[in-house]
Order: structure tokens, then C-alpha cells, then sequence
């Protein structure tokens, strides 16, 4: 009898151990990469040595001459990606990472020209990450600031996927909404928005992306 329920202790602990073996399988991490170029913003010359940071956090780099960066080996996932520069904005730009794969970037990076307090452009609309957007329709973003008495502009810029051009789909905007029209079918497109007081930036947005539909 002993051994019966030695033997079944035996068991129990083997069908344990395996069932841990099979569920740690599942938990392994899965890599990406990431690569992209950082260009001045009015004039598009490359800018060397922007500090560039994710969230997650992994190996901060420098761009080099030539305005380019590598990041290997980052989780598989959504990640923020920061571009800094002394004398420049601040550019963000959430992308999603998969296994085995290289997402490229574009940062289109303009001078901090002005201080008038804090500035946050946010809320996007479409949502960052939207599919299936229609070929014309109205751009939002909601707006916080710090000295709400200082009037702003706004202008609006779009580019696609891989692209180092951008066109400007509003420029000196009283209000905080863009049209667009005449966009591609079934593609990629990347916008943001800079804060302007007296004709100089003073904040600009995250870079969010959005893909049309088939229409």
C-alpha cells in the first residue's frame, strides 16, 4: 500500500512538473527590431546626434551623420520611441514591434523656437492606430495648456509610411481641427501637429498613425 501511494505522489509531482514545463514555453520572449532616420523638420537635412529612447526601455542610441539609428532586440509589442535633441522639440512615436521583424521610423524634428509655458497636444482623432479611415475627413486633438490666455495656431503635417517628404494639410489653424482629403486607399499615414504663438513652434504633438481603408 505503501508504495501504491509513493507511486501516485511520483505521479502527481511528474504531471505538475510538465504542466509548468508546458506553460513556461508560452512565456518566451519574442524580438523585434526597430530602424529609422531623424530629419530637420523645415529643411530636412539629417540631424546627428539625437538621443533616442523606448518605452519599454531598452539601449538608448545616437543618431549618426546621417541621421539614422538601429535598435535590435526589442520586445515584441507596442513601444514609444522619443527622439531628443538640445534646441529641438521633443518627438514621439508609438509603433507596434513583431517577432523577427524591422519597423522603420521617420522623426521630423523642429526647432524650440519660444517658451510660453506648457503645452500638451493630445487625444488625437482618429485614435492613434486607426484602420479603415475614410479617404477625406476632419483631423482633432484636444489641447492643454498651461497659459490659456496665449493664443496658438496650429499646423498640421502628413506623410506615409517610410517617407522622409511631408505635406502640410493645415498651416496657422485657429482652431484645433485639420481637414485632409484625397488620401491613398489602403495605406499607412503618419500626422502631427506643432503649436505656434507669434509665428514660432512652442510645442508639437506626438507622431500618430492611422491606415485607409479599401474606399
Amino acid at each position: 500500500m505503501q508504495n501504491k501511494k509513493i507511486g501516485g505522489f511520483l505521479l502527481v509531482f511528474f504531471l505538475i512538473f510538465t504542466t509548468a514545463c508546458e506553460e513556461e514555453t508560452f512565456d518566451i520572449e519574442r524580438f523585434g527590431s526597430i530602424s529609422g532616420i531623424v530629419v530637420d523638420g523645415d529643411t530636412y537635412e539629417p540631424l546627428q546626434g539625437v538621443l533616442i529612447t523606448t518605452t519599454p526601455s531598452s539601449n538608448a542610441v545616437l543618431t549618426d551623420e546621417g541621421g539614422t539609428f538601429q535598435l535590435g532586440k526589442i520586445k515584441d509589442g507596442d513601444v514609444v520611441i522619443t527622439a531628443r535633441k538640445k534646441d529641438f522639440l521633443n518627438g514621439t512615436i508609438n509603433v507596434a514591434v513583431y517577432e523577427e521583424e524591422n519597423t522603420a521610423v521617420t522623426f521630423f524634428l523642429l526647432e524650440d523656437e519660444n517658451n510660453v509655458g506648457s503645452v500638451i497636444l493630445s487625444d488625437p482623432v482618429p485614435g492613434n492606430g486607426a484602420v479603415n479611415q475614410d479617404l477625406s475627413f476632419t483631423f482633432s486633438w484636444n489641447v492643454d495648456q498651461e497659459n490659456p490666455d496665449i493664443p496658438l495656431t496650429y499646423s498640421v503635417f502628413i506623410f506615409e509610411s517610410n517617407s522622409t517628404v511631408q505635406d502640410l494639410v493645415g498651416e496657422n489653424l485657429p482652431t484645433n481641427e485639420a481637414n485632409v482629403t484625397g488620401l491613398k486607399p489602403n495605406t499607412t499615414y503618419f500626422w502631427y501637429v506643432v503649436a505656434k504663438y507669434e509665428g514660432r513652434n512652442v510645442a508639437n504633438s506626438p507622431t500618430w498613425t492611422f491606415a485607409t481603408g479599401d474606399q
